[in-house]
Protein backbone atom coordinates (compact mmCIF):
# COMPACT_ATOMS: atom_id res chain seq x y z
CA UNK A 1 0.00 0.00 0.00
CA UNK A 2 1.49 3.80 -0.60
CA UNK A 3 2.10 4.97 2.78
CA UNK A 4 -0.51 8.14 2.03
CA UNK A 5 -3.31 5.37 2.12
CA UNK A 6 -2.03 2.82 4.37
CA UNK A 7 -4.99 2.38 7.06
CA UNK A 8 -4.12 4.09 10.74
CA UNK A 9 -3.69 2.18 13.48
CA UNK A 10 -5.10 3.70 16.50
CA UNK A 11 -5.06 2.89 19.78
CA UNK A 12 -8.05 1.36 21.95
CA UNK A 13 -10.83 3.57 23.09
CA UNK A 14 -10.81 1.99 26.47
CA UNK A 15 -10.63 3.57 30.40
CA UNK A 16 -7.71 1.16 31.04
CA UNK A 17 -5.76 3.36 27.96
CA UNK A 18 -6.65 6.77 29.28
CA UNK A 19 -10.19 7.09 27.92
CA UNK A 20 -12.15 9.32 30.14
CA UNK A 21 -15.91 7.77 31.00
CA UNK A 22 -19.00 9.32 30.82
CA UNK A 23 -22.48 7.77 32.23
CA UNK A 24 -26.24 8.36 31.54
CA UNK A 25 -28.70 6.08 33.08
CA UNK A 26 -32.08 6.56 31.92
CA UNK A 27 -35.41 5.35 32.03
CA UNK A 28 -36.73 3.04 28.95
CA UNK A 29 -39.24 6.33 27.91
CA UNK A 30 -40.32 7.98 24.52
CA UNK A 31 -37.44 10.84 26.12
CA UNK A 32 -34.97 8.88 26.62
CA UNK A 33 -33.48 9.09 22.76
CA UNK A 34 -33.36 12.78 23.42
CA UNK A 35 -32.10 12.61 26.75
CA UNK A 36 -28.91 10.18 24.89
CA UNK A 37 -28.71 13.01 22.56
CA UNK A 38 -28.34 15.96 24.61
CA UNK A 39 -25.90 13.90 27.04
CA UNK A 40 -23.53 12.89 23.88
CA UNK A 41 -23.91 16.98 22.22
CA UNK A 42 -23.24 18.48 25.31
CA UNK A 43 -20.02 16.15 26.07
CA UNK A 44 -18.69 16.56 22.85
CA UNK A 45 -19.64 20.09 22.28
CA UNK A 46 -16.64 21.71 23.75
CA UNK A 47 -13.77 19.43 23.03
CA UNK A 48 -11.39 18.43 20.09
CA UNK A 49 -14.17 15.56 19.35
CA UNK A 50 -16.95 18.16 18.20
CA UNK A 51 -16.51 17.01 14.84
CA UNK A 52 -18.05 13.87 15.50
CA UNK A 53 -20.63 15.30 17.33
CA UNK A 54 -23.51 14.89 14.71
CA UNK A 55 -22.77 11.66 13.38
CA UNK A 56 -22.33 10.31 17.19
CA UNK A 57 -25.72 12.01 18.05
CA UNK A 58 -27.35 10.11 15.44
CA UNK A 59 -25.59 6.57 16.00
CA UNK A 60 -26.56 7.31 20.04
CA UNK A 61 -30.16 8.35 18.88
CA UNK A 62 -30.98 4.86 16.64
CA UNK A 63 -29.47 2.94 19.27
CA UNK A 64 -31.24 3.93 22.42
CA UNK A 65 -34.30 4.36 20.20
CA UNK A 66 -33.83 0.30 19.41
CA UNK A 67 -32.89 -0.63 23.27
CA UNK A 68 -36.13 1.66 24.04
CA UNK A 69 -38.58 -0.41 21.74
CA UNK A 70 -37.47 -3.75 23.02
CA UNK A 71 -37.60 -2.67 26.95
CA UNK A 72 -40.39 -2.34 28.93
CA UNK A 73 -40.37 1.05 30.71
CA UNK A 74 -39.95 -0.21 34.17
CA UNK A 75 -36.40 -1.12 32.38
CA UNK A 76 -33.15 1.50 32.50
CA UNK A 77 -31.09 2.39 29.63
CA UNK A 78 -26.93 2.53 30.44
CA UNK A 79 -25.10 5.00 27.85
CA UNK A 80 -21.50 4.94 28.54
CA UNK A 81 -19.64 7.25 26.91
CA UNK A 82 -15.61 7.48 26.02
CA UNK A 83 -13.57 10.21 25.02
CA UNK A 84 -9.96 9.86 23.86
CA UNK A 85 -7.63 12.43 22.02
CA UNK A 86 -8.75 10.45 18.66
CA UNK A 87 -11.57 9.42 18.96
CA UNK A 88 -15.22 8.42 21.15
CA UNK A 89 -16.41 5.00 21.96
CA UNK A 90 -20.48 4.58 22.91
CA UNK A 91 -21.99 1.93 24.11
CA UNK A 92 -25.71 1.77 24.61
CA UNK A 93 -26.90 -1.46 27.56
CA UNK A 94 -30.42 -1.99 28.16
CA UNK A 95 -32.05 -4.36 30.44
CA UNK A 96 -33.88 -6.32 27.09
CA UNK A 97 -32.96 -10.55 27.66
CA UNK A 98 -32.77 -10.13 23.80
CA UNK A 99 -30.10 -10.99 21.19
CA UNK A 100 -29.24 -7.55 19.23
CA UNK A 101 -29.71 -8.49 15.52
CA UNK A 102 -26.59 -8.12 13.16
CA UNK A 103 -27.44 -6.34 9.81
CA UNK A 104 -28.23 -8.05 6.49
CA UNK A 105 -24.78 -6.88 5.12
CA UNK A 106 -23.63 -9.03 8.07
CA UNK A 107 -25.44 -11.94 7.80
CA UNK A 108 -27.16 -11.85 4.93
CA UNK A 109 -30.90 -11.62 6.34
CA UNK A 110 -33.40 -10.05 4.65
CA UNK A 111 -34.71 -7.86 7.04
CA UNK A 112 -32.61 -5.46 8.56
CA UNK A 113 -32.80 -3.28 11.31
CA UNK A 114 -31.69 0.29 10.07
CA UNK A 115 -30.37 1.97 12.89
CA UNK A 116 -27.75 -0.91 12.80
CA UNK A 117 -26.80 -0.52 8.61
CA UNK A 118 -26.23 3.52 9.47
CA UNK A 119 -23.90 2.38 12.59
CA UNK A 120 -21.81 -0.33 10.34
CA UNK A 121 -21.35 2.71 7.53
CA UNK A 122 -21.40 5.61 9.77
CA UNK A 123 -18.79 4.25 12.00
CA UNK A 124 -15.22 2.93 12.24
CA UNK A 125 -15.63 0.33 14.22
CA UNK A 126 -18.75 -1.66 15.87
CA UNK A 127 -20.18 -4.54 17.59
CA UNK A 128 -21.58 -5.68 21.13
CA UNK A 129 -20.22 -7.36 23.63
CA UNK A 130 -21.77 -9.17 26.77
CA UNK A 131 -22.63 -7.19 29.30
CA UNK A 132 -21.63 -8.71 32.65
CA UNK A 133 -25.32 -7.73 34.92
CA UNK A 134 -28.74 -9.40 34.36
CA UNK A 135 -30.14 -10.45 32.14
CA UNK A 136 -27.49 -10.87 30.00
CA UNK A 137 -27.91 -9.17 27.21
CA UNK A 138 -25.20 -7.58 24.77
CA UNK A 139 -24.38 -3.92 24.51
CA UNK A 140 -24.24 -2.10 21.21
CA UNK A 141 -21.00 -0.01 20.72
CA UNK A 142 -19.34 2.07 18.05
CA UNK A 143 -16.64 4.40 17.42
CA UNK A 144 -15.74 7.14 15.40
CA UNK A 145 -12.36 8.60 14.56
CA UNK A 146 -10.80 11.91 14.38
CA UNK A 147 -9.55 12.18 10.12
CA UNK A 148 -6.32 13.18 9.94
Amino acid sequence: MHPQTAPVTRPSIRVAAGARPHLLSTPSTPFAPKAARDFVRAVLRRTPLAPLADTAVLLTSEAVTSAHLRTPRSADILLRLLTAGHGVRISVHDEAPVRIPRPAAVTGERDADLGLLLTGELSDDWGTTPFGGLPRSPSLWFELHLKD
